[in-house]
């Protein structure tokens, strides 16, 4: 027996609530990051480099894709669900038309009109929701779609470095594909390709989520006091964050105390951090999923000497960095300047090995932030050059760790953290 008395309700009057519920929100206006202009030049971008890989059609699954061409934002993926559900999300491309579709789950076709600049909605079978669902089934779905269109034949890329769909969708994709006869191989670094070199909107938007990050940042610093735990130094990070206007971010926001390796790849835990400790917050922040990253190393107290030593020496790198970097620069000779200037700090006589360098940063979805491009200074063999509109990370270690986002300019590199270089003190 209920616990509470039903309220009785006249005939009719839930029905008529829940679909004028559903007219409401079919009234609400896309809301859009960005302008329909903005993603119909990504469109216009990934189709030349469709044209110059030799890709007629394009089927796009990670998230961090579909977010970047067509706006769309969810949190089920179905990358790692029950069998019951197999992924049904995609953006397919054709290389001879400048429309696509978008195809998804029947129950989240507001969700994609609200989201997306996409019209062309294609809604996946409903039995694909019930318990005899099937990767196969979605595979067969999005054949029949394709051919009815025209599309399903010649070479067809698919992203093959994405966690959506998993193996099991991936592979009945792939032979749905074959089947018909198309040339299926991997298009994960043209759409990734297209993506590096930020627009100017993209940009502003990063800048948006640094502010977020280092408000954050400070509000930790506010807050922390000997005997917080990692968790509640996390949370006071994370507060700052949203009051700021952002976002939590694709993978954990890790404060931990001790070593940064290998503990800055872990949790933070209920760990208290005592008095006289040092801790990283290894943070980030997002604004529509875009990403800045942040790492300062706080103590709780002031700075033993080595630490400070090693604060100092860290933060000199990214000296080394402003200086350095231009565009057309070749990374290897950037590379080559670390490592000089770890040397001549005298970290090689102690044992210590100092290392920068960093991966690029965008718009991101769990599991992961770290984008397609990397660099660091222990490699020499890179062809790659400095390029305008290349945003990563800034990593600079030696045992501590401090970390920003820089912007790769015609008029060279930018750091976007406005905090300190230097172990931020915690005084009670």
């Amino acid at each position: 027996m209920p616990s509470t008395p039903i309220t009785p309700i006249t005939p009719g009057v839930l029905g008529r609530f829940v679909h004028a519920e559903e007219e409401r929100l079919a009234e609400r206006p896309r809301t859009l990051p960005f302008t329909v202009e903005e993603y119909r030049s990504r469109l216009d971008r990934l189709r030349a480099r469709m044209a110059a890989d030799g890709i007629d059609t394009l089927i796009l699954t990670s998230p961090d894709a579909l977010c970047w061409l067509t706006g769309y934002s969810g949190r089920w993926y179905r990358s790692h669900s029950s069998t019951r559900f197999p992924s049904v999300h995609c953006a397919v491309v054709h290389l001879g038309h400048d429309r696509l579709f978008f195809v998804e789950s029947p129950a989240h076709e507001m969700l994609v009109r609200l989201t997306t600049w996409v019209d062309d909605f294609v809604g996946a079978p409903e039995s694909l929701d019930g318990p005899d669902a099937s990767p196969e089934e979605f595979a067969a779905f999005l054949g029949r779609e394709l051919a009815s269109r025209g599309w399903a034949k010649g070479r067809v890329g698919v992203e093959r470095w994405s966690s959506v769909p998993n193996p099991a969708g991936m592979r009945a994709i792939e032979a749905q594909l074959a089947g018909r006869g198309c040339t299926v191989l991997d298009a994960s670094l043209t759409i990734r390709s297209v993506r590096r070199l930020k627009s100017a909107a993209e940009i502003s938007v990063i800048e948006q989520a640094q502010s977020a990050c280092d408000a954050g940042l400070r509000e930790l610093h506010r807050q922390a006091r000997p005997g917080m735990t990692e968790l509640e130094a996390w949370g006071a990070y994370m507060a700052g964050v949203i009051a700021a206007g952002g976002e939590p971010t694709a993978m954990h926001e890790t404060v931990a105390a001790g070593p940064p390796m290998p503990l800055l790849h872990g949790v933070s835990t209920r760990r208290p951090i005592g008095p006289g400790e040092y801790f990283h917050a290894d943070v980030a922040a997002a604004v529509h999923h875009y990403h800045a990253r942040a790492t300062r190393p706080f103590t709780m107290g002031p700075a033993s000497g080595p630490v400070t030593r090693l604060s100092q020496i860290i933060a000199g790198a990214h000296d080394v960095l402003l200086q350095m970097a231009r565009v057309g620069l070749p990374f290897r000779q950037l590379h080559k300047a670390f490592r000089d200037y770890f040397a001549a700090e005298g970290l090689g006589e102690e044992g210590i090995e100092g290392w920068a360098g960093g991966y690029e940063l965008g718009v991101s979805f769990p599991p992961d932030w770290v984008g397609e491009f990397c660099w660091d200074s222990s490699d020499d063999r890179t062809e790659a050059v400095i390029e305008a509109g290349l945003v990563t990370n800034f990593e600079s270690c030696a045992h501590l760790a401090m970390v920003d986002t820089v912007v790769f300019e015609d008029t060279g590199a930018r750091l976007l953290c406005s905090l300190p270089r230097q172990a931020l003190d915690i005084t009670a």
